[in-house]
């Protein structure tokens, strides 16, 4: 028999632990876009609705697609086992806030990126690199404004992204032309 004092604290012990450890998941995307370098990705949107999530625009990235990938330098047969890759980006000429560039892969986390650089960690699957942000939540009303934008101008359409220094991704906004949403 545990004496009073104990069963109490065992009780907050737990409490905590638990609290703990359903706040990482917020915690850590909160880190990510309060400490992340942020980027710009060229998305090529599909246009699912979902009844029981509401309205949502699911993205793939042009960066993450296995054809650009085997372009790049440190692409070799070996990387197209499924597993974790780093994509190397790199700010275009001139604006930031354009598309950025892949300009390497590798399985390992690069240590040797320029300042303006940086690392993009996704899960390859065999097809695409997926960097956990590949869906964006909108309202109904927003949705319907958003998907006339983007079928006028689908080539302007570009995905926000805040990057922390360890790969991780963050989806701060959609860009179509001039108009963030």
């Amino acid at each position: 028999m545990s004496p009073p004092f104990l069963k109490g604290s065992l009780f907050w012990l737990a409490l905590v632990l638990q609290v703990g450890l359903v706040g990482l998941v917020p915690a850590r995307k909160a880190l990510t876009l309060a400490t992340g370098s942020p980027i710009y990705l060229q998305i090529a949107p599909l246009d699912p609705y979902d009844p029981l999530r509401g309205r949502y625009v699911a993205l793939s990235y042009t960066v993450a697609q296995l054809s650009t990938l085997e372009k790049l330098p440190g692409w070799s047969p070996e990387l197209a086992k499924p597993g974790i890759l780093y994509l190397c980006l790199a700010p275009p000429a001139g604006d930031p806030a354009q598309p950025w560039q892949a300009i390497g892969i590798s399985r390992d986390r690069p240590k040797d990126l320029q300042p303006a650089e940086v690392a993009l960690q996704g899960w390859f699957d065999g097809w695409q690199l997926r960097f956990g942000i590949e869906e964006f939540f909108i309202s109904e009303a927003l949705g319907d404004v958003l998907e006339l934008e983007i079928r006028r101008n689908p080539e302007t359409l570009r995905a926000e992204v805040k990057v922390d220094p360890w790969g991780q991704a963050a989806l701060v906004g959609l860009w179509v032309g001039e108009q963030r949403y």
